[in-house]
């Protein structure tokens, strides 16, 4: 069953703009090293994953109907895009999801369109 359901787009030229003037500022900002070190190199797939990461955190934050309030951080929230598109809760963010009836597992479905990355996240019972 389906407790929350949050979806999100980001543009791809703003996170690239973002990951130019603040770099590893704010990867560090969003995601714990483990999590930021699964990010590509070259500068193009870097900004990529990074925006196909934002929009499933801030989906996940939605489904949660939290945003990034009572006790949800960025880092709470765990994107893998490989092998398949992941979204694990922890920490504030794992708390809200219990507290909600959830077992904290998730659905997501992340993916480029053009120019942006389309997130989708269902926090299921």
């Amino acid at each position: 069953m389906v407790v929350g359901l949050g979806v999100d787009l980001v543009e791809l030229g703003r996170v690239a703009k973002a990951l130019d003037r603040w770099g590893s500022r704010l990867v560090g900002k969003l995601m714990d090293a483990d999590e930021a070190g699964r990010l590509p190199l070259d500068a193009a797939e870097r900004a990529r994953a990074l925006a196909l990461a934002i929009a499933g955190k801030e989906a996940a934050s939605k489904a949660l109907g939290t945003g990034w309030s009572r006790g949800v951080r960025w880092r709470d929230v765990e994107v893998r895009l490989r092998p398949e598109p992941a979204v694990r809760l922890r920490g504030g963010a794992a708390a809200r999801a219990r507290a909600l009836g959830s077992s904290g597992r998730t659905w997501a479905r992340l993916e480029l369109r053009d120019e942006l990355a389309v997130g989708e996240v269902r926090l299921l019972s």
